[in-house]
């Protein structure tokens, strides 16, 4: 039972936007399995709605993973009241904000929101995930988590550097997370995009765990100069977020709590 779960998530994992369609040849090829044990996967899988059968023989991811996101969404305590605070500070600043968690340790985008003048930033859109030692919403999540289980995400992910300025050693990552644990706050200076910066601050649900992050992104050159005022928005806004996960407030008194 475990492998044919395993092999299930394999399966899913092999489509992404280069490869929207998989032919059973090719996922046999993907999974290092025969025809016909793919053939039967991918079969066991269009009839539970999880994989659709399309002209050709071929499949793509089937449309219940639509009904998955919705769940996942609407059962997410964080996101309704994340979800309105990071669409105001976008349309207000004009830039790309992000709220994110970690999962198998890595960073997944709950939500993005792109302002009016906002980076092209294609590594994350939602539903994406990204390793969390480069980003600033993962290394925010890892200084909260205990060192123990630190280690594990990193014994499992290792730390692949994405730019030149990816952190690559364990000692300078955990510097860096003693830092950002100190001052409540976490950079990412180009380590995911070359001319791309970001601050990020936790989400706190109302047992005091680092549930979530809320980021926001702006060009190098612009972030240099608002650096201070771009730490603070991001600062009041994760912190109005985790108040409001303990005290239900409405829109309007969001919105005012992140312009204040």
């Amino acid at each position: 039972m475990l492998l044919t779960v395993m092999n299930v998530g394999r399966v899913l994992d092999a489509y992404d936007e280069d490869h929207p369609e998989r032919g059973v040849a090719e996922m046999a090829d993907v999974l290092g399995v025969g025809t016909s044990k793919a053939h039967a996967l991918m079969t066991s899988m269009a009839e539970i709605g999880l994989l659709r059968r399309v002209p050709g023989g071929r499949y793509r991811i089937g449309w219940r993973a639509l009904e998955l996101v919705r769940l996942i969404t609407e059962s997410t305590p964080f996101r309704p009241v994340a979800q309105r605070v990071a669409e105001t500070i976008a349309r207000r600043s004009g830039e790309v904000v992000h709220v994110g968690t970690l999962d198998g340790g890595r960073v997944v985008y709950v939500d993005r929101f792109v302002g009016s003048r906002g980076a092209q930033i294609p590594v994350s859109s939602v539903g994406s995930s990204l390793p969390a030692h480069c980003t600033g919403v993962g290394k925010v999540l890892l200084a909260h988590q205990d060192a123990g289980i630190v280690d594990v995400i990193l014994d499992d992910q290792g730390l692949e550097p994405m730019t030149a300025n990816t952190i690559t050693t364990r000692d300078r990552l955990y510097a860096e997370l003693h830092r950002v644990r100190a001052d409540g706050v976490a950079y990412d200076r180009e380590e995911v995009q070359p001319g791309l910066s970001c601050v990020a601050a936790p989400i706190f649900d109302d047992d005091g765990r680092a549930v979530a992050a809320l980021s926001i992104s702006v060009p190098t050159e612009r972030f240099a100069r608002a650096e201070t005022a771009l730490t603070s928005t991001v600062r009041r806004a994760a912190r109005t977020i985790s108040e409001r996960l303990t005290v239900p407030a409405s829109a309007e008194e969001l919105e005012r709590a992140t312009s204040s």
